[in-house]
This record gives structure tokens, sequence and C-alpha cells, in this order.
């Protein structure tokens, strides 16, 4: 069955945390999108959903189900979360 995360201001960590949990279950596909935009946060944080999809052999549709399931109504809410796992490491390793 497949869960979506909670709407209350999830972050990056949280949202990782509840997808190592199974808390939140993507189908296979949708699965590929988040193993890509949770190892390289970037792509998400910057990069056009029509090259998120390219990345992933998968359709531009794919990238904003995957953006949905994890508590998003549209990729530019979602970006906040990565752009800001972004900033924090640059702070943590800069």
């Amino acid at each position: 069955m497949l869960e979506t995360a909670m709407a209350q201001a999830p972050n990056f960590r949280s949202l990782k945390e509840r997808i190592a949990r199974r808390d939140i279950l993507f189908p296979t596909r949708v699965e590929e999108v988040a193993r890509l935009c949770f190892d390289h946060p970037e792509l998400l944080a910057f990069d056009s959903t029509s090259d998120i999809a390219r990345r992933a052999g998968v359709s531009s549709s794919t990238v904003l189900r995957f953006v949905a399931m994890i508590g998003f109504a549209n990729i530019r809410t979602a970006r906040r979360i990565f752009q800001d796992e972004i900033r924090l490491r640059s702070q943590v390793y800069g």
C-alpha cells in the first residue's frame, strides 16, 4: 500500500528516516527517483523536472509523483527542503 509523508514541515533528514523505516513506500519507478534525489540532493534542489527524470530513466510525471508522495503539493516546495540540506552541508563541510 502506498503512503504519503505527513504534511507537517518535513526536512530532508526526517524524510530520509521515514523512507528508511518504510513509513513511506514507493512503486519501483518512483523509488528510483527517491534514491537518486536522496543520494544527490542537488538534483532536486536545482535541476529541472525533465533533467531529474532523464537521469533516473523515468518520465517527468514520475518525478512529480515522488514529490507528491513525500508530502509536497509541487516541486517548488520540495526544492526548498533539498536546498536547505545543501546549505546545511555547505556550512558543516565549508
